[in-house]
């Protein structure tokens, strides 16, 4: 998030700050009162019969059994026990403990451009555009940030889990003016199980006998903790999600309320963790709340739940009191914890009752899945098939070795191949030293540009159609898996990780050559002076070493390291060979000058800095290939000079950058640079890019040889229709556009895409993210010749803040792969999909059947005059999680009992929910147990959604 201190003078948004203070300070203690009661918690989980073990998950109570004990329960606590919501859900009297509404609320502050009329205008730009940043940097970094440091790192983050009661338990209790639950008729949808399927790679030969002996340990009442035990690449994930999955769907719904896995890690941070599980149950934490307070949340939720927790690789004991989980084998509730672990004694420290072992594969199997994975064919030589062997017999009987080496070595057809192999795993360090690793795919194309891995490319699009090609490669053979948190982002295991850090060290005598996932109390000066490639990203690095000699450092990595404020002088002169530097997402707020005896360097990434001036410096800086300045909002100056002086550059990227000074020889000015500069790049291929005024795009387009990626039009003046033809957004030009933002220009009435001139088959069909923001006189976007969802067949997010006269957007509705729809302060906005009259463009193109097919995520914020969402019930068939915030005329959902068949969380306040109208209120309780209550005092924002 930028730092939007200087607008603090600001006559229009200085107000709006104060009250968030004041609310925060008013409401932040009674807020945290309300977050156990935020999910409404229906007992209905009986002990399960005695049975000789194994006993299957599925052989549940009976539902005379159930009832019997949940009267019991009630009988003994003189009531249920359950947070319900306006009434108790199960048949009893609501809790008195429910909380109550803050007396004095404040509202949430709004920055009401529209209204703001001739003040606005009196406004600077600057002023005004760093105002709104509170807002805004929430879309700008949506699609390119790490993990743990923005909030839009992943479009498809992990699903939470949902409360597991029978729907006959939630159907409200028989009353004047209601249908009883015996003569209902009960919908067709039922809410997801307690558990989120998670994917499971190749089964591993054997792993169904442990499965079943974990499932019939937790029909063990006496078994609160079991522990799972095995070296890495043995297993133990794929095993937790295998049962993990058991409770997926309806069929377990008796079971647990909730099923939780997340992983925990070498050097666990507790709120990290604490976040995930709270994410995983849907309860609301406060980003500035201490880890006790966090703690008693999670506890004061968990504690009245039948709950599942499965806490993978951990590498010492967990303390489960601080960070919030209950005691397993808590009197009156099914509460269980799974931990797995590559060290023994841990489950032991931690005081599990049962034991798994998992051992590695005998020989005749692990032969069987080596084979299997290399192929018959490469094993006809008899002396590669011996060398085969000798390689498998390496792999010590470890599934997923056998797997990564048999996929890789599938490709090696000589002797002399396999014979270096081997050479290579004997040198190879101790497996149970590993930690995990995962990485956004831009970012890893981008590093393999970086390092030279990538060449022989005529435009940087063509680039990471081969970085993709790579990792679909990797994937094929197991060596690579996309995370289950974003289709951009891939996952490593840590023992292939492990594989490819020693393969490209070569040899013991090199090994230390690489430096990678240090702690900031492990990062010495010796162990830089011998690193060939140091990667210490996330680690809450505060200072680099003062005086370190680097001779052979070749790439440095500190990405994500905010507390890094500052490069210290002398550093840089002693790295002579450095060529790839990535400081992005660190504190930095300038570069040293000494940045120019880099004179090696072709790699510079200081997206997401704070630096407002790039030193003179740079020009010595002739080897550079590649420039990002992504995202630096600070960013005002570039000396004359320094771009034109950068002759190898072929990528520039100044997407949502503060610096938009872009002139041309007929136009000077001091603080500008000019278009000339640009041009005189002979090898410039691609760039991303921020513009004030039609001319200067214009200008961009001119450069014919120049293909841009990304591009913000920011701040148009005097402009009441802004055409983006099929003219300039050609194939070309513009039609490899990944980015569009376009914000801060108060007098647009219009966006219009495509002329009727043009054929139907024109889009822009690599763009994934468009951003509208703070256009306060936009009232339509205007589609001619083409259909948006023909235009914009792979766009993934879309957001519009401050859009006040934007009555609706129904050409969304139809987008094939939109997965996130933000909308917020759109004060005008009546119904996001409106009926309109057929077009020329409609008419002939054939539209979906189903309406919002991926969409998983919708987020509507202070909404004044929305009254509806569609007219109709829409299918949604991927919707995970909705948020419903100050839309105060919304009284409708267009939920079904058939659609929605993934939603598990619905955001929103008390009063709202209750006061929505339902046509069926059989409607209603099929959806009552997604409902979280967003308390009083609590900011809610995109990362609800996201879970970060």
């Amino acid at each position: 998030m930028d730092d939007v201190s200087r607008a603090s003078n600001d006559t229009i948004f200085h107000r709006a700050r104060q009250l968030k203070a004041e609310r925060s300070k008013r409401g932040g203690r009674k807020a945290k009162k309300w977050f156990c009661k935020i999910v409404p918690s229906i007992e209905g989980c009986a002990k399960p019969p005695d049975a000789d073990p194994p006993m299957s998950f599925l052989d549940g109570p009976s539902r005379q059994q159930q009832q019997q004990q949940q009267q019991k329960k009630r009988s003994s606590r003189g009531g249920c026990s359950c947070c319900c919501l306006s009434s108790c859900l199960c048949g009893g009297k609501a809790d008195e403990r429910t909380p109550r509404t803050s007396k004095k609320q404040i509202p949430a502050a709004e920055i009401r451009l529209r209204e703001a009329g001739a003040v606005f205008d009196e406004l600077p730009t600057r002023n005004t555009r760093d105002a709104v940043n509170v807002v805004v940097n929430e879309v700008v970094t949506a699609r390119r940030s790490e993990p743990a440091d923005h909030v839009f790192d992943a479009l498809s983050p992990k699903k939470p889990v949902e409360e597991n009661t029978n729907l006959a338990e939630r159907l409200p209790p028989p009353s004047k003016g209601h249908v009883s639950a015996a003569s209902m008729v009960l919908p067709e949808r039922l809410p997801p199980g307690p558990a989120r399927d998670l994917p499971v790679p190749n089964p591993i030969v054997g792993q169904e006998v442990y499965l079943k002996t974990a499932l019939s340990y937790l029909t063990d009442d006496a078994i609160g903790i079991m522990g799972i035990y095995g070296t890495g690449g043995v297993g133990k994930t794929t095993l937790l999600r295998s049962i993990n999955n058991k409770f997926c769907g309806n069929a377990a719904r008796t079971e647990f309320d909730h099923v939780i896995l997340v992983a925990v890690g070498k050097d666990p941070d507790v709120k990290k963790l604490q976040r995930d599980i709270a994410y995983e149950v849907g309860l609301l934490l406060m980003d500035d709340e201490s880890e006790v307070t966090r703690a008693a949340a999670i506890f004061d939720f968990l504690k009245t739940k039948n709950f599942l927790l499965l806490l993978d690789d951990l590498w010492g004991p967990l303390q489960l009191a601080k960070v919030g989980i209950p005691h397993p084998l808590s009197d009156g509730y099914k509460q269980k914890v799974i931990i797995s672990s590559r060290l023994m004694d841990v489950s032991g420290k931690m005081q599990a009752h049962k034991f798994l072992i998992l051992e590695c594969l005998k020989w005749e199997e692990a032969w069987n899945l080596f084979s299997s994975k290399v192929g018959e064919e490469n094993l006809a030589d008899q002396r590669i098939r011996s060398i085969a062997v000798a390689l498998a017999k390496e792999c010590g009987g470890l599934p997923l070795a056998l797997v990564a080496m048999g996929s890789a070595m599938s490709a090696k057809k000589t002797l002399e191949e396999w014979q270096k192999a081997v050479s290579l795993l004997k040198t190879a360090p101790p497996l149970h030293e590993i930690s995990g690793y995962q990485m956004l795919k831009e970012n890893l194309i981008s590093t393999w540009m970086g390092l030279g891995s990538i060449t022989d490319f005529d435009d940087i699009n063509e680039a990471y159609n081969i970085g993709n090609s790579i990792i679909e490669s990797l994937k094929a053979v197991s060596l690579m898996e996309n995370s289950e948190k974003s289709y951009r982002r891939m996952e490593m295991h840590d023992v292939i990780r492990e594989m490819a850090l020693w393969t490209a060290s070569g040899k013991e005598s090199s090994k230390n050559k690489w430096l990678v996932g240090a702690k900031p109390s492990e990062t010495r000066s010796d162990e830089w002076s011998k690193a060939e490639r140091i990667s210490l990203m996330f680690n809450e690095i505060e200072a680099l070493p003062d005086s370190c000699y680097c001779p052979n450092l070749q790439s440095l990595i500190l990405r994500g390291n905010k507390r890094l404020m500052k490069i210290p002088n002398g550093l840089f002169p002693c790295m002579v060979l450095l060529r790839f530097l990535d400081l992005s997402h660190t504190g930095i707020v300038e570069l040293p000058n000494e940045v120019g005896t880099l004179i090696n360097l072709q790699f510079l990434n200081l997206s997401y800095t704070k630096i407002a001036c790039l030193p003179k410096e740079m020009k010595e800086l002739t080897t550079l290939k590649y420039l990002e300045l992504e995202g630096t909002r600070e960013l005002r100056k570039i000396p004359d000079g320094v771009i034109s002086s950068l002759e190898m550059l072929q990528e520039l990227n100044l997407y949502m950058s503060g610096f938009a000074n872009w002139s041309w020889l007929s136009v000077c000015s001091r603080d500008n640079i000019m278009f000339e500069e640009l041009v005189s790049l002979q090898r410039l291929r691609s760039v991303g890019f921020t513009v004030r005024n039609i001319q200067c795009l214009l200008r961009l387009f001119s450069i014919l040889r120049v293909l841009t990626h990304s591009l913000t039009i920011r701040e148009l003046r005097g402009l009441i229709s802004l055409h983006l033809l099929p003219g300039l957004l050609s194939k070309n030009k513009m039609g490899r556009l990944k980015n569009l933002t376009i914000e801060f220009s108060q007098g647009l009435k219009e966006l219009v895409m495509g002329e009727e001139a043009k054929p139907l088959n024109w889009r822009l069909y690599q763009l994934e993210v468009f951003n509208l923001v703070c256009l306060p006189e936009l009232e339509r976007v205007i589609w001619r010749g083409v259909a948006a969802h023909v235009c914009l067949p792979n766009l993934r997010f879309l957001s519009l803040f401050y859009c006040n006269s934007l009555r609706n957007i129904a050409w969304v509705a139809h987008l094939p792969l939109l997965q996130e729809l933000y909308i917020q302060n759109c004060n005008e906005m009546e119904q996001v999909i409106a009926d309109e009259p057929p077009t020329a463009s409609s008419e002939k193109e054939e539209k979906p059947a189903t309406s919002f097919p991926n969409l998983k995520y919708i987020f509507l914020r202070d909404l004044k005059s929305l009254v509806k969402i569609d007219d109709q019930v829409l299918e949604f068939p991927c919707l995970e999680r909705i948020l419903v915030h100050n839309c105060i005329e919304l009284k409708q959902l267009p939920l079904g009992a058939t659609s929605a068949q993934k939603l598990r969380i619905i955001f929103g306040e008390r009063n709202w929910w209750e006061s929505l109208e339902w046509g069926d209120h059989c409607i209603k309780s099929i959806f009552t147990t997604c409902f979280r209550e967003i308390p009083a005092g609590y900011e809610p924002s995109m990362k609800i959604l996201e879970g970060l």
